[in-house]
């Protein structure tokens, strides 16, 4: 900070010293704030579908025990609960397209005990060129 010459004040080399550590410093902070929207736009898809499964599984409890889109369509119970494919010919129900969303569900007779249905609600989304499921089970008992 001192010369020779008496003068007072900051060499070139310290003043590029200290805008580069400034630099670095910002730099740092903006690239955790592009991770944080990248979250928080994983985090609004993920709500996203995971209503979507929730819209579908209180329509599927309002429907009576028989009604058809509570039967194992394909008979393959516990064993086809992740059935799902783009065209939906391997789920018992659905699809349902919601923008973005696609739903199905599965149903497995008698699981996990005789008179319950086991249905799964499976909500399907493309997130960055890969297909993400979302799913949700409840059990559904016979009335008596």
């Amino acid at each position: 900070m001192n010369d020779k010459n008496g003068q007072k004040g900051f060499t070139l080399i310290e003043v590029l010293i200290a805008m580069t550590l400034l630099v670095i410093g910002i730099l740092s902070v903006a690239s955790m704030q592009i991770t944080s929207l990248r979250g928080n736009s994983l985090a609004i898809r993920v709500t996203e579908a995971a209503t979507w499964a929730g819209d579908a599984q209180e329509t599927l409890m309002a429907r009576a025990y028989t009604h058809a889109d509570l039967s194992d369509k394909n008979a393959n119970g516990v064993a086809g609960l992740d059935n799902t494919d783009t065209a939906g010919s391997l789920a018992d129900g659905g699809p349902v397209v919601h923008g973005d969303f696609t739903v199905f569900w599965n149903v497995a007779d008698n699981y996990p005990i005789f008179g319950c249905k086991t249905i799964r609600v499976l909500v399907r989304r493309s997130d960055l060129l890969f297909m993400k499921t979302t799913s949700m089970d409840f059990i559904r008992m016979e009335p008596i």
